[in-house]
């Protein structure tokens, strides 16, 4: 019979030490409205969000180099840089970037007011992030999205794109509604996807739950793409 571990003799005073550290060194970190409001009325749908998240961050590795298209006010990037190397988020909205940078404590995350179709950079990324963005451009807007993706990676690199699935409208909230212009099928997702990328992997999502069941059941999808194509 293997003995239970016994913990060590604690140090007198070094819990209270560590919770007095804890409160000193981030007493000035307050969430963003959408983050309180999530906090204030719905933790459930904060948890899920996040576990977008997680699916992603579990896909990389300690070296890359990660693009976050759309970050919003920057909580998920801030995720997936304790998992990389270096992550760069980009959004539309200024008053977004400007809340993601008074949240952000981290030396390898950068943040920049830019629009994605005309931003400008000579720098390849191991991975381009493109979650909850594609459903608020048209249909071409977002073919023009996922192509223009192609010019950022490296060849070995992938896209991580996730976004509500259209059997879920009517079930979302009256802001999710308003915001959407268009959802997809997941074999629409996935076919618009391999237009410019030689791979891609469907997965479905419920809640925290990814899996690869019944496509039409999910609320939630995420198409992994390996493999870009030469724009043009």
């Amino acid at each position: 019979m293997t003995d239970i571990a016994t913990p060590p003799p604690r140090r007198e005073g070094e819990y209270e030490k560590l919770v007095a550290e804890l409160y000193q060194n981030h007493p000035e970190i307050t969430f963003p409205p959408e983050y309180a409001y999530f906090t204030r009325d719905n933790l459930l749908q904060f948890l899920i969000r996040l576990a977008r998240y997680k699916f992603i961050a579990r896909q990389l590795r300690p070296s890359d180099e990660v693009l976050e298209i759309g970050c919003g006010s920057g909580l998920g990037a801030i995720f997936l840089a304790q998992h990389a190397c270096h992550v760069t988020g980009l959004d539309l909205k200024e008053y977004e970037i400007e809340e993601a940078a008074r949240l952000n404590r981290r030396d390898n995350l950068t943040f920049e007011v830019a629009d994605f179709f005309t931003w400008s950079t000579d720098k390849k990324y191991n991975v381009i992030v493109l979650l909850d963005v594609i459903e608020h451009l048209d249909p071409d807007r977002g073919r023009q999205m996922i192509e223009h993706t192609t010019r950022f990676l490296k060849p070995e690199g992938f896209l991580a794109l996730g976004t509500p699935s259209r059997y879920s409208y009517e079930y979302q909230s009256a802001f999710s509604q308003a915001a959407h212009i268009c959802l997809y099928d997941q074999t629409e997702l996935l076919n618009l996807v391999e237009s410019y990328y030689n791979r891609a992997l469907a997965f479905s999502m419920n809640d925290e739950l990814v899996h690869t069941g019944f496509a039409k059941l999910a609320w939630y999808y995420f198409v992994l793409a390996f493999g870009p194509r030469p724009p043009g």
